[in-house]
């Protein structure tokens, strides 16, 4: 997607933050500029944490029509390298972190570009993924999940709590969330009758659509990470209400 195509909204960015239950969360916030009430959207970056890639994916968000928010769950941490990244991966208090992402979304009702009453969803990449996956399970702050190739797999037990609508992404060459993974997590998904869509890529690989708009990648990465974005807002609009002209959005892809 072009990020200077006419049909996508004007935004704003800003540095954000909020507090759950005393705790300090530091934050990226984008939303429309025209200031009418949007759906809200709590994003998740993977284990390399608020990037300026995450950074721009808020952005991306917010043209679709999103006011979009991406906490600093990883409380500013920035792996260099894989095994760090890991590291801070492993050592994370996800629990603790799960308490945040509900209050990332009574931040944005606390807001008026979203409202006591506006509808939010949740999406993560990898560890994001699995947090969003027991966001949308312990609360029911969200009406919506989008997952990507989520590497944090909660219990199955867990899974029970997930009341609202799931769309799922996922890559045939992807070696960290492999296919017998996300078999046994749509199995699961089955016999506790939960509502989802489920999308493969071919040949693409762990965190393939985790990428800047305007980032450089092989044209059949670009490809598959558009498809993937087209789908997730189209689901999200449906799911969320009176966000950006659907139909425009998905011309500008």
């Amino acid at each position: 997607m072009s990020i200077t195509n006419n049909d996508n909204e004007l935004i704003l960015s800003l540095h954000a933050g909020y507090e759950t239950n005393g705790v300090y969360t530091d934050a990226f916030i984008a939303r429309p500029a025209d200031g009418k009430p949007r759906p809200g959207m709590v994003l998740l970056s993977g284990m390399h944490g608020l990037s300026h890639r995450q950074r721009e994916i808020t952005r991306y968000y917010a043209r679709a029509g999103f006011v979009a928010l991406s906490p600093d769950y990883m409380s500013g941490q920035k792996p260099k390298g894989r095994a760090e990244a890991l590291k801070a991966k492993n050592s994370l208090d996800v629990s603790a972190t799960v308490d945040q992402l509900a209050g990332a979304a009574n931040f944005l009702r606390s807001l008026r570009w979203v409202g006591t009453t506006g509808k939010i969803g949740i999406m993560g990449f990898c560890l994001g993924g699995g947090l969003a996956l027991l966001a949308a399970a312990r609360s029911e702050a969200f009406q919506a999940c989008v997952v990507y190739h989520q590497s944090l797999f909660p219990d199955p037990r867990e899974l029970v709590g997930i009341k609202c609508k799931l769309q799922c992404h996922y890559g045939t060459h992807d070696h960290s969330t492999p296919k017998n993974e996300v078999d046994a997590f749509t199995n699961t998904l089955d016999e506790l009758k939960k509502t989802y869509e489920i999308y493969w890529y071919k040949k693409m690989e762990h965190s393939f659509a985790q990428i800047a708009p305007d980032e450089d990648v092989p044209p059949a990465r670009r490809a598959a990470t558009d498809l993937s974005y087209k789908r997730s807002f189209k689901f999200l609009h449906i799911a969320l209400g009176n966000g950006a002209n659907t139909e425009a959005q998905n011309k500008a892809l």
